[in-house]
């Protein structure tokens, strides 16, 4: 008998320090905060963030203020959950961030800055990291992350339009140059094709000489940083 009380108060104190612990989660508030800009110029954004839970539920909405350099402060998040932290600010690319927090009884603050990418008629897009090696036509792995906000953003508007531009690695061989770029641009193009973009609504122009806005830097860079020709897209017109 004495067996089977101990045993007993044994569960219950186990159940009482189960739920001491999943109380001190419910209680425990999560914040992200951070700064929105204008990927091209630097300049702060007042723009709203948002976050969504997993059913696509808005939690809760922060403003950011331009003022103050762009900053943002979103709270009311909860740990061992995963949110959607999403802002869509119209002649924008939309941002999305994945934010998994993990359990924790302590009070936690995430930091996240986001550079919205200018998305308007007559825009000239640079893409920020170069989607090519050194003088390779194939896209590398991994360049999808930052194509496929393009993809979505012209597979929305079906009468948009726009050019891939693509510009060398380094001086020489002109025509070397020109047909190194335009392979590039081609390959591009057939990237987005396959995301179900109307060919006929995309133009390329490759380069025989490197980017005049951005050129080959003439002090030597460290290890392991080459530099790669500019890729832009500019967008002719969206509809």
């Amino acid at each position: 008998m004495k067996k089977i009380l101990f045993a007993t108060i044994t569960i219950l104190v186990l159940i009482l320090l189960q739920l001491k612990v999943e109380a001190q989660f419910t209680s425990t508030v999560v914040s992200i905060s951070g700064t929105v800009k204008n990927a091209l110029t630097k300049e702060p954004l007042t723009v709203y963030v948002t976050a969504y839970d997993e059913q696509n539920r808005k939690i809760n909405a922060a403003r950011s203020n331009s003022s103050d350099n762009g900053y943002y402060f979103l709270t009311g998040l909860k740990p061992g959950q995963k949110y959607f932290i999403i802002v869509d600010q119209p002649g924008f690319l939309k941002e999305v961030y994945e934010l998994n927090v993990p359990k924790t009884s302590q009070y936690t603050e995430y930091s996240k800055d986001f550079a919205l990418i200018p998305f308007s008629e007559g825009s000239q897009i640079p893409i920020s990291v170069p989607p090519f090696e050194l003088n390779k036509t194939k896209i590398r792995f991994g360049a999808e992350v930052y194509l496929e906000p393009f993809a979505k953003e012209f597979a929305s508007k079906k009468n948009s339009s726009f050019e891939i531009i693509c510009f060398p690695d380094q001086f020489g061989n002109k025509s070397e140059n020109l047909k190194l770029t335009e392979e590039r641009a081609k390959s591009l193009m057939a990237y987005f094709i396959s995301k179900g973009i109307d060919p006929e609504k995309i133009k390329i122009r490759g380069n025989s000489d490197p980017d005049p806005q951005n050129p080959p830097p003439i002090e030597k860079r460290a290890k392991g940083k080459r530099y790669i020709g500019t890729t832009y897209i500019r967008i002719i017109s969206l509809k």
